[in-house]
């Protein structure tokens, strides 16, 4: 249940990629690109990471007060930096704009994009602990609301009142506020915010996630920095016409997210108290996360040709070569999270941020020659390459820190 609808809930662009591309261009949707990617890469930098400190305590704080006194004291830290990044576009709105070769005109955007990354936060920390506390009918409920919401919204702005790419934007903005306030209504009917915060809290949970911004940077490289250099080196159509051809590649990812959101609090809760049997569903859970990615690649490579026949934009045709590239991409770094979350509960962040500067090197190094060398597939190229290479690095550290019976397969009846 929570894979699926929440395969439905991180594939909210591919679903309505189809309807935009008959009414938004490619350079509306290069437009619609740079802003997601400097949503993004704020996320990381405004929440600093430090609600996955929340997530793997969980299952080691047992006093339901002092729980509560973590997790407020943590809701408080991403305030600050979203205060400074509003402050940083409302001065610099030329330079920022022109870094995203975003309209001068419509930089009010980049502000509204701070907003949209700390209603994400919270959000976001409302579906992690609905995984954590096998909440799956609340999930659901809530997940299969912001679609709507989103859907219906976007179609109105888009279609109903002539917004174009804007339109779009602003669904979100409205979708991402309604979500965050059931959050907040959440939490505090769980009795989670209290009227008094914790220094011991606030710097634990930076110590854990300061680390983690850089790694998550890093990811952000990977994921986003190729729009960036094809609307650059390339064009801006050329970088919409990349998305489209991206988006459809990132189903793989879709089922990454939400495989991701599971496997933490699996693995987590049986590292906390390690048995021989605990150690034995780790491996079985992590063998058919593996198995379904292999499915899943297949799938999308064979599908892809008639995805574009009939449902997307003709001038959006020359954007499939881009997607299995991205798909193998995603698999990899399904693999990455399976075994990262081992390092994670060792809380080694530091290890995390080491991989992400040779990540962060290694991928804009790549992006740029492999482009001027191949044209815009090279982008595709420099992704597949970089998170290969940053999951055997993974896949080695975590074996290092908990080896565990890969390959016992006798064992797994038990």
């Amino acid at each position: 249940m929570y894979a699926g609808v929440g395969f439905l809930g991180a594939g909210i662009n591919f679903i309505l990629m189809p309807y935009l591309s008959h009414f938004i261009t490619p350079y509306e949707y290069g437009l619609l690109s740079m802003i997601n990617s400097y949503v993004t890469v704020l996320i990381p930098l405004i929440g600093l990471v430090v609600s996955g400190l929340i997530f793997v305590d969980y299952f080691k704080i047992k006093d339901k007060d002092e729980f509560a006194l973590l997790f407020t004291s943590l809701q408080l830290i991403p305030l600050l930096p979203a205060f400074f990044f509003i402050f940083i576009n409302i001065l610099f709105p030329h330079s920022i704009a022109s870094l995203l070769e975003f309209p001068v005109e419509k930089s009010y955007w980049l502000t509204i994009s701070v907003v949209i990354s700390l209603l994400i936060i919270y959000t976001e920390t409302l579906f992690g602990l609905l995984i954590a506390r096998r909440e799956s009918m609340y999930f659901s409920l809530f997940s299969v609301a912001k679609i709507l919401i989103e859907v219906l919204l976007t179609v109105w702005f888009v279609t109903g009142k002539k917004m174009s790419w804007e339109g779009r934007l602003l669904s979100w903005l409205l979708t991402n506020m309604v979500t965050c306030l059931i959050a907040f209504i959440y939490f505090k009917k769980r009795h989670w915010l209290v009227n008094r915060v914790s220094k011991k809290y606030i710097l634990a949970g930076l110590s854990f996630g300061l680390p983690l911004v850089l790694h998550t940077i890093g990811k952000f490289i990977i994921n986003q920095s190729d729009r960036v250099y094809i609307a650059k080196l390339v064009s801006l159509d050329e970088a919409g016409i990349y998305n489209v051809g991206y988006q459809i590649g990132m189903v793989m990812l879709l089922l990454v997210g939400p495989v991701a959101n599971i496997i933490g609090p699996f693995m987590f809760e049986r590292l906390e108290n390690p048995s021989s049997k605990g150690r034995f569903e780790i491996v079985k859970m992590s063998y058919i996360i593996v198995v379904i990615l292999i499915v899943v690649l297949l799938l999308i490579t064979l599908i892809t040709p008639f995805l574009f026949s009939n449902f997307i934009n003709i001038q959006y045709a020359s954007g499939q070569k881009y997607v299995f590239w991205t798909a193998l991409s995603y698999f990899f770094w399904g693999i990455y999270i399976i075994f990262s979350n081992i390092v994670l509960h060792a809380k080694r962040t530091g290890f995390l941020a080491w991989v992400s500067i040779i990540n962060i090197m290694l991928n804009l190094a790549l992006n740029y020659f492999l482009i001027m060398r191949y044209g815009a597939i090279g982008a595709a190229y420099a992704t597949c390459f970089s998170f290969l290479a940053v999951t055997v690095i993974i896949v080695y550290k975590s074996n290092r820190l908990y080896p565990l019976p890969w390959f016992t397969f006798s064992s797994f009846s038990r």
